[in-house]
């Protein structure tokens, strides 16, 4: 019976991988982020209830909760029409529609001051610093992955491992996937 279970996993496994590599093929770039050189350069969010994402796109999952309407966030970067803000600890992506850029200084957390880059595809994101943890997955148990190029708050080192904050949690990713930026 254990080896029933065994196979079924590792068929659960290369279907989700398939998956992976069908998504990535299927998307026409790696998106590329205009840096906003000024500081003290944030967004105000004009909507009611708007959805802060895990990346630049409707395909990526959103964060539980939302800011105010005229709360202020600093902005990263921008990404087609999508503006990367700090969210918390967290770097998050507010579509252009719902956001106003403004340059006025405002009491907001300041941001972190260490960031990694998702250098590969179908990086794992693990719950302790070694392969020997479980990797972030999606409901149906499909790994759930950031997207090559995105940016993560890096909160710490373990050796070979960056813990990175991702999805309201902490986790860590090989350095080896990941390099530093900022």
């Amino acid at each position: 019976m254990n080896q029933f279970h065994t196979i079924r996993k590792m068929m659960l496994c290369l279907m989700a991988m398939l998956c992976l590599m069908c998504i990535n093929a299927s998307a026409a770039t790696t998106p590329s982020f205009d840096e906003i050189n000024q500081e003290n350069t944030y967004v105000t969010i004009t909507g009611t209830g708007v959805r802060m994402r895990y990346g630049p796109g409707l395909n990526y999952g959103y964060y539980k909760t939302s800011p105010k309407k005229g709360a202020k966030l600093l902005l990263l970067g921008q990404s087609g029409d999508w503006y990367e803000v700090q969210w918390g600890n967290d770097v998050a992506y507010v579509f252009k529609q719902y956001a106003k850029v403004t340059s006025q200084k405002v009491n907001a957390p300041k941001p972190a001051s260490k960031m990694v880059q998702i250098t590969g595809t179908g990086v794992r994101l693990r719950e302790g610093p070694g392969l020997n943890y479980d990797f972030l997955k999606w409901k149906d148990g499909t790994t759930r992955a950031p997207k090559k190029g995105e940016k993560l708050v890096c909160v710490g080192e373990e050796g070979d491992w960056y813990k990175v904050s991702y999805a309201g949690g902490y986790y860590y990713v090989f350095k080896q996937y990941a390099k530093r930026i900022k």
